[in-house]
Parts: structure tokens; sequence; C-alpha cells
């Protein structure tokens, strides 16, 4: 075996790039707070492979994609534990990004000459979210459509060029193939490869200039290998056992009803790190919204970018850290009001139970077999998922179910003016029909002309 080393070493030079790797100087000792870019490094490995693997069998059509997607989900030997993975590493690695930040800014590392590291570091969390918006899309349901539409309404919204980004990546007019088509092409080559060049440009700029230390230094100097990689493999291990802690309970990633443009979405909901955007634009109405949406986070963006400068003043880096405890307080507090908020909603609530339903309803179609037009031809010719709202579209105006619309949500006791059709035709209905002490409340005549014996005056 040493003769094989040997002879590979003299043909590659391996040991020499191994020892410059493993062998770097950590000063003042390997820490935990050294990590996060280690295990984003590993997830970002992670994400690759799972999206190449995924990819063998996603078919990026809004006839197909919701198919494959329900394949991989259902079928596939594995493909829901595959596609888990995939699903929440992404959301880790939003959380382990802003960790990371945290951990920089704490200790200065964005000083002099490490200011180009910075950046990097920036734009990878911008192309971090930009990977989690494109793939958002990908399963082409109804929360992945209907969220999308909203996030490129905004992008619309920009000044001079916003209208003209919106048309290249909705690929025209209106939602549909294009769309999805450019959203693949965005999520699975041009973001990653962006990533994959700045990943490579922040660890060589790294080692460059070399860890930063917390000041001050209590410890002395130890090598990279073997206490920081420990701690490092440590920290990788730990934060996949908590992903696969998810992608168990959740059984993989969820997978709503296929894509319906003429059917409304009020579930519609971002991921929860952009929860806080969502219930930050809810203070800017109507022709203010603009202001929510681009220009104040244009501006904290670029105070983000100009930290290396501010951190310069006698009271600079004091500065930065607050502003940053600020930022992500400010997010944490919107985030819980958005969470509260949708929680008090009825609306809102009755909503996701709809698309749970349908949800549920459209797996198990898919498992009776998928005709050649799709699985949204099969959740619309389904009387089970078209019954309740031909009744709320039609009916509802004078009639109720249980109450409702059909659909689940209440309707206000003075809009009624017929009976309640719940069980309608059935022996109890007939029952309560044909005696004396139930015909005239509101679940039958109560409401309507014939309780006071006038219908044919009516009808006159």
């Amino acid at each position: 075996m040493s003769d094989f080393r040997a002879w590979l070493d003299q043909r590659t030079g391996y040991k020499a790039l191994v020892h410059e790797a493993l062998f770097e100087n950590v000063p003042g000792g390997a820490r935990w707070r050294y990590v996060w870019g280690s295990t984003l490094t590993f997830f970002f490995v992670v994400q690759v492979i799972t999206g190449l693997i995924l990819w063998m069998s996603y078919s990026p059509s809004s006839q197909t994609a919701w198919e494959s997607v329900y394949w991989i989900q259902h079928e596939m030997w594995g493909g829901w534990m595959l596609r888990g993975i995939h699903h929440f590493v992404a959301q880790a690695m939003t959380a382990l990004l802003v960790l990371h930040l945290m951990q920089v800014v704490i200790d200065g590392a964005y000083k002099a000459p490490r200011e180009v590291n910075f950046w990097f570091g920036v734009a990878l969390l911008m192309l971090v979210l930009a990977l989690s918006l494109t793939g958002y899309l990908l399963p082409w349901d109804q929360n992945g459509y209907w969220s999308t539409a909203v996030s490129t309404n905004l992008v619309g919204m920009s000044p001079g060029v916003g209208a003209a980004m919106q048309t290249i990546l909705v690929g025209g007019a209106s939602y549909g193939h294009h769309t999805l088509t450019r959203f693949f092409a965005l999520h699975a080559g041009l973001v990653p490869l962006f990533i994959g060049l700045l990943i490579v440009g922040h660890v060589y700029l790294f080692r460059r200039h070399g860890l930063t230390p917390k000041q001050p230094v209590r410890k002395p100097d130890e090598g990279f290998w073997p206490e920081q990689v420990l701690r490092d493999a440590v920290a990788c291990l730990a934060v996949f056992a908590a992903v696969l802690f998810f992608v168990v309970r959740e059984h993989g990633a969820p997978l709503g009803a296929p894509a319906d443009p003429a059917e409304q979405f009020a579930a519609a909901r971002p991921e929860w790190y952009f929860l806080f955007l969502f219930q930050f634009l809810k203070y800017f109405p109507g022709k203010t919204e603009i202001i929510g949406a681009i220009v104040i986070p244009t501006l904290v963006l670029l105070l983000i970018v100009a930290m290396p400068f501010l951190g310069k003043w006698r009271l600079g880096h004091r500065f930065n850290v607050g502003l940053l405890g600020v930022l992500l307080a400010g997010a944490g507090l919107l985030t819980v009001q958005a969470v509260n908020a949708d929680r008090s909603d009825s609306d809102y609530q009755i909503s996701r139970t709809i698309a749970s339903r349908d949800a549920e309803r459209a797996v198990q179609l898919a498992g009776m077999g998928i005709p050649i037009t799709g699985a949204l031809t099969v959740m619309r010719d389904d009387a089970y998922t078209q019954g309740p709202r031909i009744f709320a579209r039609n009916c509802s105006s004078c009639h109720r179910f249980d109450g409702h619309d059909g659909m689940g949500y209440p309707l206000p006791a003075d809009s009624i003016s017929a009976s309640d059709l719940k069980g309608y035709g059935s022996r109890e209905w007939l029952s309560g029909f044909l005696h004396a002490d139930t015909i005239l409340t509101s679940k039958y005549w109560g409401q309507t002309y014939h309780a006071e014996g006038d219908m044919v005056g009516w009808l006159g």
C-alpha cells in the first residue's frame, strides 16, 4: 500500500495537497464556533448529490412535473427519503448561513483584508435564498404555483427593468410550462454553478487570510487536523441527524394538489424563512408595497454590504453587531406575528384544511392511475373534489351545507334564504322535513317564503 501511495504522490502530488488542506494553523485553538462554514459546504455537497438523483426521475413539464414528483414521493423506492433530505437540507442551509454570518460579524472577520470574502458570503446567502425560491415551484403544486406568482409579481415592481425581468422569469404573459422550465434551469444549473464558484473563491480567500480568532485569545494555536476537523465532523453529523428527524417525521417533503391556474389558492404561504417579509409587506398596502418589497430590503442589503466600511469607525464594530441583532430580532418578531396571524385567521385555517383535503385526494386518484392528460384533469373530473366547489359557486347564495358554503367557509345567517342541504334526500333529512317541529327551522323552510305561508303570493 505504501508503494502505491508513493507512486500516486509522484504522479499527482496529492500528499502536498492533503497537507495544505488539513494542516492549517488555527489561531487560538479549535472552536465550535468555526464549524458553520464546514456544515454549509457539507450540505451543499448533499444537495448536489440528492438533486442529481432526483433529476433522473423528474420531468420538468407543466403536464408531468407533479406526476413525476408524486412517483418519487409515493412509488420510487426510497424516493420519499431522498426528496425529504433535499427539502429539509435546503431549509437548514438558510439557518446555517445566518449562524455563519452572525459568527463572522461578531468575531469581526469582515474587516480588512477580509472584505471581499465577506461579500462572497453575503452573495452566497442571496444565492441560497434564490435556490429555495426557484425550487419551490418545481413540484408544480398549488402552494408552489401561487407562491411563485406572488414572488415574481414582486420582481415586476422593481423600477425600470422590473416588468422585463418578470416576463423573462415567467416566460411570457402567463404562468405555465415555460415558467417551470426556466425555474428548473435556474435551480438545477445556473444558481448551483454560481454557488460552487463562490464557495471555491470563499475557501481560497479564507485560506489566504486565515481564521480571525475572537479577541482576546486565551488558548494556544492548534492545527486544523485533527482538533478542528473532529469538531466539524461532529457538527455535520449533528445537523444531518436533525434533518433526518424531520424527514422521518414528515415522511419526506410535502406535496399539494396539482397546480390549477383556474383555482385560487388562499392557503399559499412562503417557507418559514420568508414569512418575515410576507408579514412586513402587510404594513405597506396598495401603491406603497414597493417600499416594503424593494426599497427597504435593498437599503438593508446595502447596509450589510457596507459593514466592512462601517467597521472602520471607532464604534463601527459595535454598530454592525447591533445592526445585525436588530435585523434578526425584527425578522424573528415579524415571523412570530405572521404565524400568530395565521393561527387566528379562520379563513386561512379553512383554506389549509381544503388544501390538505385536496392533496390527499390527489394522491388517492394518482394511485389509481394518471392519464396522459395529467393529474389535473383527474382532479377536475372528480365529483368528490368538484362537488363542493360547484355548490359554493352556484348554490351557496341561497342554500348552505351544514352551515357553510360547501367548502367549509361559514355563511352569515342573514345571507341564507333556503334550506340546508346536508343529507338532502336521506331518511334523516326527509324525516325532519315531514315533522311539524322541524319543518319551520332554519334547516328547512324557516328562512324561506314558505315559513309565513305566502309562497303563492310570491310566485304571483
